[in-house]
């Protein structure tokens, strides 16, 4: 993590320098202590009220001053975003950062999980820890999340019927996301890293299944439409069980109807696939 430290370093003595900043800091991965050399770097400056504007216009040349080893200019990607917020850059060595900036005198954090970078008289205070979800909580969540999840399974006959190759597999990256979503609420797990890091909240033989789940040898209506299927799969096994545990109605109606439907579809287009071949209508 020689690139991120040696970045982190020039940053907070920058920061220390620069009278406008009254205390500079990282959460995620580096607040946390759980960094690896693949991890973002998550800063944060407070500055004064006085001069947010001003600093905000110069806060790219601010950042470009943090030279790389070799001299060179770092950024070769910068964007302001949320209204002026955050910015969202990318250094010519590939590292990642995010800068939130803050004005004021004071500041609580978000999160205890922080290390403090510089901090001129006590300017900054650590965040409170995340209470977890409460039981009605978890339950809104898999109420939303599972008959989401058979709505776009649903929409399975339209991509392999028009031959919507890219539309159905973007379909895919949306029912991944709900199933994942309610594999980790329904365990009781929150996201606590960034949207990379989700192997430690999945049950290990779980990530296997849907790590399965997901083969496509080849990207073609019948392939596509065999991964959708095992998603479903999926569901139709851990979604009434984790939909009980938490006293949830699982919409086996829903359910049955969706899956009546895209199989019809299926099978009168021949776009099933039966022990790793195609298979047509009259197989099923």
């Amino acid at each position: 993590m020689e690139l991120q430290h040696r970045f982190i370093d020039a940053f907070a003595r920058l920061a220390a320098a620069d009278e406008r900043i009254h205390a500079a800091w990282l959460e995620g991965s580096f607040g946390g202590g759980i960094a690896d050399r693949y991890s973002d770097i998550d800063a944060h400056l407070l500055v004064d009220a006085a001069c947010l504007d001003a600093f905000r216009q110069g806060v790219r040349s601010w950042l470009e001053s943090i030279a790389d080893r070799n001299g060179r200019h770092p950024l070769v990607l910068f964007n302001l975003i949320f209204d002026g917020q955050m910015v969202n850059a990318l250094t010519v060595d590939g590292l990642r950062v995010d800068l939130w900036l803050h004005a004021g005198d004071t500041f609580e954090a978000s999160t205890p999980n922080l290390l403090v970078l510089w901090d001129r008289g006590g300017r900054l205070t650590p965040g409170k820890l995340p209470i977890p979800p409460s039981p009605a909580e978890v339950a809104a969540k898999l109420t939303y999340l599972v008959p989401e999840f058979w709505r776009c399974i649903a929409m399975l006959p339209v991509g392999a019927g028009r031959g919507e190759l890219v539309a159905g597999f973007q379909g895919l990256i949306v029912e991944i996301g709900l199933l994942v979503d309610m594999l980790i609420v329904g365990n009781g797990r929150q996201k606590d890293r960034g949207a990379k890091a989700i192997n430690h909240l999945l049950p290990a033989d779980v990530r296997t299944e849907i790590e399965g789940a997901l083969r496509l040898p080849i990207l073609d209506r019948t392939q596509l439409a065999a991964v959708h299927l095992r998603l479903a799969a999926l569901m139709q096994h851990h979604g009434p069980i984790l939909c009980a545990r938490w006293g949830v109605e699982y919409p086996q109606g829903l359910e049955d109807a969706v899956m009546r439907y895209v199989m019809k579809e299926l099978r009168a287009n021949g776009h099933l696939v039966l022990n790793g071949e195609s298979a047509g209508a009259d197989q099923f």
